[in-house]
């Protein structure tokens, strides 16, 4: 989101153009016209906090005029990995766990919570297709409760989820690490409550 800084900055060189503009078709500039300067930037400032925080998830500007659906809350989903615990040498079951997605226009912060890990973005992108429809893809950063760092190290990947839906009905799609590991990922339920801890978003969304 732009900074008073780089607000001011634009409407300056915007009204210096348009002074510059003026006196080029012969009309005189009275100094008095940049006095509300400091006003106009103040509340287009809060104007740009009020649209960044709350107003572009309006149902009525979505699609045409903000190219970002709403993913914000808590939801619960379903990871199938080929991972092979190696104390078994088998594929693990699949794990129910949590998506905590923390949204603005400007930002976007998702954090996957299982009862043994927490992964967090390092870098993400939302893109639109043709057909109007939306994909996040996204590099993170995972890491294991430190008793369990022997055989399930911090490690990195990458995810790419298609949203479905208009509103946001779901989101699925597939995950790989750096320690050759790969899976596919669905939602299955969505509470539109931020959660803090696995606790936290166990209460709102209880595990089947």
């Amino acid at each position: 989101m732009l900074s008073r800084l780089h607000l001011s900055a634009i409407l300056l060189v915007a009204a210096a153009l348009w002074g510059g503009m003026l006196l080029f078709e012969g009309v005189a500039v009275n100094g008095t016209w940049f006095r509300p300067f400091s006003t106009v930037v103040g509340a287009l400032l809060l104007l740009l906090v009020a649209f960044d925080l709350w107003a572009w998830r309006l149902r009525f500007l979505q699609g045409w005029f903000v190219p970002r659906p709403d993913l914000r809350g808590t939801w619960r989903v379903e990871l199938q990995s080929d991972w092979k615990n190696p104390e078994t040498d088998k594929v693990i079951d699949p794990i129910v766990a949590y998506l905590i997605v923390r949204q603005t226009f400007s930002t976007l912060s998702i954090r996957l919570l299982t009862p043994e890990s927490a992964s967090e973005l390092v870098a993400a992108e939302i893109t639109k297709a043709a057909d109007g429809t939306y994909r996040l893809a996204a590099v993170y950063r995972n890491e294991p409760k430190l008793a369990l760092r022997d055989r399930s190290p911090i490690h990195y990947g990458a995810i790419v989820l298609d949203v479905q839906g208009d509103p946001v009905a779901g989101l699925s799609g597939h995950y790989w690490t750096d320690r050759n590991s790969r899976g596919e990922i669905r939602t299955l339920a969505r509470h539109v409550t931020i959660a803090g801890s696995f606790n936290d978003a166990q209460r709102l969304l209880p595990l089947a």
